[in-house]
């Protein structure tokens, strides 16, 4: 990033690229640790906590930074396409396929899981139809060059994936559609918290107060759900645990928005000093109101650290250390200028979808590949 000098005071450029940095470090790592979960052996610091535990383990923070992040980026991402007169329609338009795209990678994703070996078709065979397919739909790029071989190629595999549906055959599963919303796997999450963040974010994006005042009403709506204050709103609960669906998990985001909305407005008009202050400031704010509630955790488990359970705690403490870390990585990068290392991150920031799915596809062409040949899967050996 480079600077400008004003009155003998650094003034940070519009572009700051640890955003991009930090969401390729996490979605790498978190490649990395569902890679690693069915291997046994590993110690306990390299796997999720039990539910019902109290604590948190390094694993347990990715996904919240994850979702920290997707916050931090929407102000340069959504903000500016809206600041630039985009019609609300387009930018709807362009928000409502990416979620649509996010639930259902993530609803084909969880049922593979459960797919039966004694189907129609293989399951290694289907995954990788699967995986293909969806990077063929979701393909980010947007050159002209045979642009209508490539509108043909995606029709054809948006028709692979329904013919996939319909093929598909679960464990213990009756009927012609046999698929299941088991649950909504990470992506399906990241969706639904992108959603209801989104609905906060773009009529209030103008207002810090009511951002901040919205994000502890979606914390409030948590604690009233655990605490079962909502049942008798039963439409809420025809959607898999609504209290961290519609409540801990977009207020993370939405803590986020608030450090983007911040860093956007302050990149135009102070120092780098100061904006490593005031998001220092934010994320002790988060980290102090985190581990006060903890001190309930004796009243009720929805004061514990729990990574599973979305706990407010957990959330907030979660969302401090996302900040302490992009701090870093800030100092680093924005204003340091050490970005030669950063080469080979970039790619997975740049497009988190394409690299959070490449790792089960290799997955499964080897596995297919054992399976066709007779031969020895070099990927799951080592997790026998």
């Amino acid at each position: 990033m480079t600077n400008i000098k004003q009155n003998n005071l650094q003034i940070p450029s519009l572009r700051i690229e640890s955003i991009d940095v930090i969401r390729g470090l996490t979605i790498l790592v978190m490649i990395f640790v569902n890679d690693i979960a069915g291997a046994p052996g590993l110690p306990q610091w390299m796997r999720h906590m039990p539910t019902l535990s109290d604590g948190m383990t390094f694993v347990d923070l990715v996904f919240p930074a994850f979702l920290f992040i997707v916050g931090m980026s929407m102000p340069f991402s959504i903000g500016r396409r809206l600041d630039k007169e985009n019609s609300l329609l387009v930018t709807w338009k362009h928000i409502f396929f990416r979620i649509v795209g996010l639930l259902f990678i993530g609803f084909f994703m969880v049922n593979s899981e459960s797919i039966s070996g004694e189907g129609i078709i293989n399951p290694h065979l289907w995954g990788f139809f699967l995986y293909l397919s969806v990077f063929i739909v979701w393909n980010r790029d947007n050159s002209k060059k045979q642009l209508l071989s490539k509108i043909h190629l995606k029709y054809i595999a948006i028709v692979v994936l329904i013919v996939l549906a319909f093929l598909f055959r679960g464990q213990g599963q009756e009927g012609i559609f046999q698929m299941r919303p088991y649950w909504w796997g990470i992506l399906g999450l990241i969706g639904w918290a992108y959603l209801i963040a989104c609905l906060i974010y773009i009529p209030f994006r103008k207002s810090p107060f009511a951002l901040l005042g919205s994000m502890v009403l979606l914390y409030g709506f948590y604690m009233a759900d655990e605490a079962g204050l909502t049942r008798q709103l039963p439409f809420i609960h025809t959607i898999l645990q609504p209290s961290s669906t519609l409540g801990s998990h977009p207020a993370i985001v939405l803590s986020g928005i608030i450090m983007g909305a911040f860093l956007q407005q302050g990149s135009e008009n102070t120092s780098h000093q100061n904006i490593i202050k005031k998001s220092f400031l934010f994320s002790m704010g988060l980290f102090i109101g985190g581990m006060f509630l903890r001190t309930l955790n004796d009243i009720h488990i929805m004061f514990i650290f729990s990574k599973n359970l979305a706990t407010v705690p957990w959330c907030l403490v979660s969302s401090a250390i996302t900040i302490w870390i992009w701090i870093g990585i800030y100092w680093l990068i924005d204003i340091k200028g050490f970005r030669s290392w950063t080469k080979i991150i970039k790619p997975a920031g740049a497009n988190p979808l394409f690299a959070y799915i490449l790792a089960p596809f290799v997955f499964e062409c080897f596995a297919l590949l054992a399976y066709v040949f007779g031969g020895f899967n070099i990927v799951f050996s080592n997790f026998i």
